[in-house]
């Protein structure tokens, strides 16, 4: 493939020796607002008990989110296991901007991939990116997404994470 999807390939290979799980994910995030030119990264793990996501790691919002599974763009994709590439948020009906509120941010365009279990039968967790450099996500952006979401499912399902363990 390209160079790249050949460096998240790398970066993730080296991430998985990190044994403290905020860090790795801390990482993730990192690796994932970089490789698709992204303002803003944030992870979130489903909680099945509460019926809704709770952010794992929200790059800059300085607040913990939590979304009702079914409810907002990424609750849409935790529920449906379906990849959203939203060009223009606002457009969108079923886009919520009560955290673009909460934290002084104005979403612009959305990518959210869903991270399913190992073995792939229950979504596990969302990764979502925010506000693509220069313009809309495209493919390229939602396959290195896609790819880095095999690799934190099996980090998602660690029950700590899904009760609130990590930062």
């Amino acid at each position: 493939m390209d160079e790249k999807v050949a460096l998240v390939m790398f970066a993730l290979g080296h991430l998985t020796v990190e044994h403290d799980r905020g860090a790795y994910l801390e990482r993730v995030v990192e690796l994932c607002s970089q490789a698709t030119d992204a303002e803003r990264c944030t992870v979130y793990a489903v909680d099945r008990e509460r019926g809704e996501l709770r952010s794992i790691v929200a790059q800059r919002a300085g607040i913990e989110i939590r979304v009702p599974i079914g409810h907002g763009l990424a609750g849409h994709v935790a529920s449906t296991g379906e990849t959203i590439n939203v060009p223009d948020a606002y457009a969108d009906p079923r886009f919520d901007p009560s955290v673009d509120r909460l934290t002084g941010f104005r979403t612009m365009n959305i990518l959210a991939v869903p991270v399913w279990d190992q073995g792939g039968a229950a979504v596990v967790g969302v990764i979502q990116v925010l506000n693509r450099l220069g313009g809309a996500f495209e493919r390229h952006d939602q396959m290195l997404l896609e790819r880095i979401a095999e690799a934190i499912g099996p980090v998602l399902e660690q029950p700590a994470l899904r009760k609130g363990g990590a930062r």
